[in-house]
């Protein structure tokens, strides 16, 4: 198990991410629970699918934005994976991955980076696969983010990228009612993408979508739309 010695220096445009995440990270722990909230269920059908659609893969594991660990747990506790590279832009996610995977993962090589995504470029070898999980709503800049991807990934490797989109009903209620005070809690405009949106983007990289899930068909975070 590493640190990387050399962690990113996060761009000043991303600060409102990172001060946004660094208050995040007991709370985001505690949505992988069992409790009845529409977050937590979320959390849990993410990770549940996101074990199926990695269920092919072995080898080296990159999570480029691993919140507190859990799905990255998951996906190294069967021993197909030998190297997990583990990045977040949030100290404090970081912090609470690198504890968690400490204690639970003893049969694979683990590296821990600090940085943004955009700024993150590995030293030497390649990743059969790379999660990219709730992270574009938040960054935007797909079509930056899909070949940067790419230029990590083994010729033979996959990305697993999750996004809430606008193609649902319910996403487009969520946005049209929460986006002004989104803005004023989180410090920036959350990027929301439709299906076409993500198809186009992976085209213009050179990237084939194998396969889609959707798992969502009611109001996304229901439980909380007029808190």
């Amino acid at each position: 198990m590493a640190d990387n010695p050399n962690d990113r220096s996060v761009p000043k445009v991303n600060d409102p991410v990172t001060a946004y995440f660094e208050k995040l990270s007991q709370v985001h722990k505690r949505q992988f629970g069992e409790n009845e909230s529409g977050a937590s269920f979320y959390f849990r059908t993410r990770l549940r699918l996101t074990c199926e659609l990695a269920s092919g893969s072995a080898g080296r594991l990159l999570d480029c934005a691993a919140g507190t660990g859990e799905i990255t747990c998951a996906l190294l506790k069967p021993g197909r994976f030998n190297h997990a590279t583990v990045v977040d832009i949030s100290p404090a996610m970081l912090q609470s991955a690198k504890a968690l995977l400490a204690s639970q993962i003893k049969n694979a090589e683990l590296e821990f980076v600090q940085s943004d995504v955009f700024a993150f470029k590995p030293s030497d070898s390649r990743f059969d696969l790379i999660l990219c999980l709730g992270l574009i709503a938040h960054t935007g800049r797909l079509d930056i983010l899909l070949p940067h991807l790419k230029s990590m990934l083994m010729p033979d490797g996959r990305i697993i990228l999750q996004a809430t989109l606008t193609d649902h009903l319910g996403t487009r209620i969520v946005r049209a009612l929460t986006s002004r005070s989104e803005v004023a809690r989180r410090g920036y405009r959350i990027s929301w993408f439709s299906q076409r949106n993500i198809s186009a983007a992976c085209d213009r990289a050179g990237l084939r979508i194998l396969e889609t899930r959707r798992h969502s068909l009611a109001v996304p975070f229901g439980d909380r739309l007029w808190r």
